[in-house]
């Protein structure tokens, strides 16, 4: 007798505290400095691999599909979708907030991974997978992290 698998629903909300301290992330560091270089000239940058043709922003230095080492530049877009988002609806101690922050991960296009921030929306109801949205980047650029201000709704 086969299974019968119930349907997903598209999107869930999640009313618990998720507590995030013991999680680790590993980001290259040569990686960010081409993104904040890019940056400094108002420009996205990642890198290609000559190989499969997978663009990674931040550029990282080998492939994750063809493990092999990747040093071609490119530019993207500041352009691109939203993959997923996350409204804050309560703090830490699950409190309400006043001021509901989304923060989004975007697959920009021509990048075949995504860059995370925050989304400048009224609205967070109206935040929807695959949404367009662009880079919004400081009128004068430092070459540092800080000079990617937010994502906004295009």
């Amino acid at each position: 007798m086969e299974k019968v698998k119930k349907p997903l629903k598209e999107t869930r909300q999640v009313s618990d505290i998720l507590d995030m301290s013991s999680l680790k992330w590993r980001i290259e560091a040569d990686g960010l400095e081409l993104l904040v270089q890019g940056f400094k000239e108002k420009k996205i940058l990642g890198r290609k691999c000559h190989k499969c043709g997978s663009v990674y922003v931040p550029g990282l230095s080998f492939c994750r599909k063809c493990f092999i080492t990747i040093e071609d530049v490119v530019e993207v877009s500041k352009k691109g979708k939203i993959a997923c988002y996350t409204a804050s609806l309560a703090d830490v101690r699950g409190n309400p907030v006043e001021n509901i922050t989304v923060s989004v991960q975007v697959n920009l296009d021509g990048s075949d991974s995504w860059l995370m921030g925050h989304l400048e929306i009224d609205d967070w109801k109206k935040v929807y997978v695959g949404m367009p949205a662009e880079v919004v980047l400081r009128e004068e650029t430092n070459g540092t992290l800080a000079d990617m201000v937010c994502f906004r709704p295009i």
